[in-house]
């Protein structure tokens, strides 16, 4: 008699979805770093970084055990994280609307990012995650906004670094 069982680890699942986050996290961190220095993204920039940035936070939904987060706020940010995707994709006519609105969304989630990193750890990174997306529309006009806009820019980056770097330390989500 002989096995018909699979020679393949089990774990292959689970190491593909942390390479395909660690792939994407770095163009989104980048991404919010550069932002300091940059003018606002081109199309196809913006469309990689909203993509990174929608991949990494779906990856993390598979990956995180339980999340502190309310389910309805879990959707919420989703949500808030695709549609700057999908804007810059199917919708490129929309963004002269979205430009005044997305400093109020990079505010509200780098605020839920900020609030909820001691508590929630894996809830701040989603919530930074969708931060940076929104952040690919934001065009300053003033002096104060363009300082407002890096700082949020560097904080943001740093959070999703720090996240990150965390996880791959321990080799596992917190």
């Amino acid at each position: 008699m002989h096995d018909h069982g699979s020679t393949v680890p089990m774990l292959f699942g689970p190491v593909l979805l942390y390479l395909i986050g660690y792939f994407a996290v770095p163009v989104v961190a980048g991404f919010a770093f550069l932002r300091i220095f940059t003018p606002p993204p081109c199309r196809a920039d913006a469309l990689l970084v909203t993509g990174a940035s929608t991949t990494a936070y779906l990856v993390a939904m598979l990956l995180v055990p339980s999340l502190v987060l309310p389910p309805q706020a879990i959707v919420l940010l989703l949500a808030a994280g695709i549609v700057p995707f999908v804007i810059w994709w199917r919708a490129p006519h929309l963004i002269v609307r979205v430009v005044a609105v997305a400093p109020w969304l990079v505010a509200a989630a780098t605020t839920t990012a900020l609030l909820r990193a001691t508590a929630d750890q894996p809830g701040g990174y989603l919530a930074a995650l969708t931060a940076v997306s929104w952040l690919t529309f934001c065009v300053p006009r003033s002096r104060a906004g363009r300082v407002v806009l890096r700082l949020t820019a560097g904080t943001l980056a740093l959070s999703v670094v720090a996240f990150t770097g965390t996880v791959a330390a321990s080799g596992r989500w917190p």
